[in-house]
């Protein structure tokens, strides 16, 4: 399976690997609602947060 982005404002088009061609399949046609999405983004951003002050609560305690 071949994909397309936009990559330096050019389109490229590149294989997939298997595995990610089936999650693809898998996943065509599913859609998040905003509240989702919204909740997904923030979850992943506290978890980055978190991961980059570990070392600096760490020397705290």
């Amino acid at each position: 399976m071949y994909a397309k982005a936009i990559v330096g404002g050019k389109l490229v088009r590149f294989r997939l690997s298997p595995e990610l061609a089936r999650a693809h399949r898998a996943n065509a046609g599913k859609v998040m609602s905003e509240k989702q999405v919204i909740e997904f983004v923030e979850t992943r951003r506290r978890a980055l947060a978190l991961r980059r002050a570990k070392p600096y609560l760490a020397s705290r305690s």
